[in-house]
């Protein structure tokens, strides 16, 4: 009894903290850079734009990585919710089979 007790605690307290993973994943798309006419812009325009845009790919580079890391919280959080399943039936089961 005292074990279901405490398998089910411990997988609320890992629900939570899974939980509160994925309620901090803040993910910001950067902003996407001016691309200046190529027909018009001066060599100036152009390298400015260039910066900007290795900025950018920089950034998103961050982008991604953050998404990566949300997708991971995601599925731990789903892993987690699967085992307090499988523990739920589990008990139920034994409980069942054994009254």
């Amino acid at each position: 009894m005292w074990r279901e007790r405490l398998t089910g605690l411990m997988a609320v307290l890992l629900l939570g903290m899974a939980g509160q993973a994925s309620a901090l994943c803040n993910c910001y798309l950067p902003e996407s850079p001016s691309i200046p006419d190529g027909q018009t812009a001066s060599n100036e325009q152009i390298q400015f734009a260039r910066n900007k845009l290795v900025g950018y790919q920089e950034k998103m580079q961050s982008y991604k990585q953050c998404l990566e890391g949300c997708i991971a919280d995601a599925a731990d959080t789903e892993n987690a919710v699967v085992q307090q399943w499988n523990q739920t039936v589990e008990s139920f089961n034994s409980r069942v089979v054994n009254p």
